[in-house]
């Protein structure tokens, strides 16, 4: 399946997540979230945010296995959208990370992205942390399912990688609208001994491919299109066919490309553990949206009546993190940006 989304490059969203063999019965699940912003300038907080890299931050996830349990797992936050200042009362987007202390000696299974979202969801948390959280999590069920199917009874060196996944998704501004062009890649490793001398592709137990593309109306804020395909790859088989994933989501056009795009997803696609990489990647979507509102402002300026950019043009909204949290120090710079807005337009 060719992706051809056309337009004026705007935003950039990957997301890795590696497993590793740390020692026996133990894998370490390592994520990185970064997202690249290729055009725009918000005014933020008494500053303005440049386009460049927006966030740059890391989950690392200790699981101790049989059963499977998250045995440590912590945050680093080298870029954030807000750093202590005066503008934000001293607080800072690293402010909620610790709470994700509270997924320790918890099992991995269908209730951990749940027990994280009430640690790191909502006006309490950090919708990022949170995002690649969730990714890692499901990432590591499907790896180690994957890894007690094929190679149930090997032994990996310590170090040694088993399941790799990436996830990139390119925002892209048309005539016609918003494209998000999405690819993910899940690659499963070959155990292999210490210092075996190997043929690279023989280290390849499966690779699982999705392409997708969203179009948006970037107006109504809807999707007019979804459409999916994947593939699997092997040793003998290095490109597979595409399947056509379009049939569960032809649904999806005309409903929003952000509240309820998760619940409308996991109806579809949350039953089989076979959809489980393509419901990941798709969860990205709204998300990512989100992150291409600083993009869209000169497209909503640029109409009769449009004024010069706020600060809810960095795309967040009342509650979706701690530090645009209801009663905090960016809420109430917001309320008094909408109070000036609404006396210019009655004076008018």
């Amino acid at each position: 399946m060719e992706i051809e989304a056309i337009g004026a490059p705007a935003h950039t969203r990957t997301l890795v997540v590696s497993l590793a063999q740390q020692g026996p019965g133990r894998v370490l699940a390592s994520g990185v979230i970064v997202d690249l912003r290729k055009r725009g300038l918000v005014p933020m907080a008494s500053d303005l945010q440049t386009a460049g890299v927006i966030h740059d931050m890391r989950v690392r996830a200790e699981i101790a296995l049989a059963p499977a349990r998250i045995a440590a797992i912590s945050v680093e936050q080298a870029n954030v959208a807000f750093e202590p200042s005066p503008a934000t009362g001293g607080e800072c987007c690293r402010d909620p990370g610790p709470r994700i202390a509270a997924l320790v000696d918890t099992p991995l299974d269908g209730d951990s992205t749940r027990r994280l979202g009430a640690a790191l969801g909502g006006p309490l948390g950090c919708s990022h942390v949170l995002t690649l959280a969730q990714f890692l999590l499901s990432t590591a069920q499907t790896g180690l399912a994957l890894e007690r199917e094929r190679h149930a009874d090997a032994e990996r060196p310590a170090g040694q990688r088993i399941f790799h996944r990436s996830l990139s998704i390119d925002g892209l501004l048309g005539r016609d609208g918003l494209h998000l062009a999405v690819q993910q890649a899940d690659v499963h490793f070959v155990p292999i001994a210490v210092h075996a001398d190997t043929d690279p592709l023989d280290r390849l137990a499966g690779r699982l491919e999705i392409r997708a593309l969203a179009e948006i109306d970037p107006d109504a804020m809807v999707l007019r299109s979804l459409r999916a395909a994947e593939r699997d790859s092997g040793r003998d088989a290095f490109y597979g066919a595409w399947r056509d994933r379009n049939a569960p989501l032809a649904d999806l056009a005309g409903k929003s490309a952000l509240a309820g795009m998760a619940a409308g997803l996991f109806a579809r696609l949350g039953e089989r553990a076979a959809d489980r990489p393509l419901l990941d990647a798709l969860l990205n979507l709204a998300p990512m949206v989100i992150q291409c509102v600083p993009a869209l402002m000169e497209r909503w300026q640029s109409r009769p009546g449009g004024s010069r950019p706020g600060m809810m043009a960095g795309g967040s909204m009342a509650d979706s993190c701690y530090m645009w949290r209801t009663g905090g120090a960016l809420q109430k710079r917001l309320a008094g940006e909408l109070a000036a807005i609404r006396a210019v337009e009655s004076a008018d």
